[in-house]
């Protein structure tokens, strides 16, 4: 082998480390720089403000446990809601914490998928956008069994319920300071 083609494969080898080296040395400061963005250098860095449509907590296996943001545009709901709902283990909805577009403010929990009614509310908390609030416990036929509730204007009380699904109706008894008030309502009405 000539002289010349033994310092030419060598020339060759040398300029493939240096290629290597300088890889290495573009990953590592990469890394730093990641490291230092992201605090791993010492303290955490904390953001003082935090903007983002959606955020979602999720627990060791990835399941979504917690989820921040506000509902699609074309939502089933009553009112478009922005809050919070919670997850099970399984990662079906267990309730959550809202403010709706329609001015009122829900916090609800749900049953576990698969008991009772296909609709999940069993305890509901509201306040409507009149003042109007009541809290609703309800059985897993989704049908009210106690309700306290305010109309906002100084009146309201407890209520308790006796379903009539025969007749189509519902009776409800409410219980005020000064006596109670028995009414039978229609079902849907």
């Amino acid at each position: 082998m000539s002289r010349e083609r033994l310092m030419q494969e060598q020339l060759s080898r040398l300029e493939v480390r240096l290629r290597r080296t300088q890889g290495l040395a573009a990953c590592a400061v990469g890394g730093l720089g990641i490291a230092i963005a992201l605090g791993l250098g010492g303290q955490p860095q904390v953001q003082d403000v935090v903007r983002a449509r959606r955020i979602e907590l999720v627990d060791d296996a990835g399941v979504v446990r917690l989820r921040l943001n506000q509902d699609a545009l074309d939502t089933g709901r009553r009112s478009r809601a922005a809050g919070l709902t919670v997850y099970d283990a399984k990662g079906n909805e267990r309730g959550g914490f809202s403010t709706m577009d329609d001015g009122s403010v829900v916090l609800a929990m749900d049953a576990p998928k698969g008991v009772g009614s296909p609709m999940p509310d069993r305890l509901g908390l509201r306040v409507a956008p009149d003042g109007s609030s009541h809290v609703m416990l309800l059985d897993n036929e989704t049908r009210a069994v106690v309700k306290l509730h305010s109309d906002g204007k100084g009146g309201g009380g407890p209520q308790v319920f006796k379903w009539d699904m025969e007749n189509k109706k519902v009776g409800i008894k409410t219980l005020t300071f000064d006596g109670e008030k028995t009414e039978s309502q229609p079902l849907g009405g």
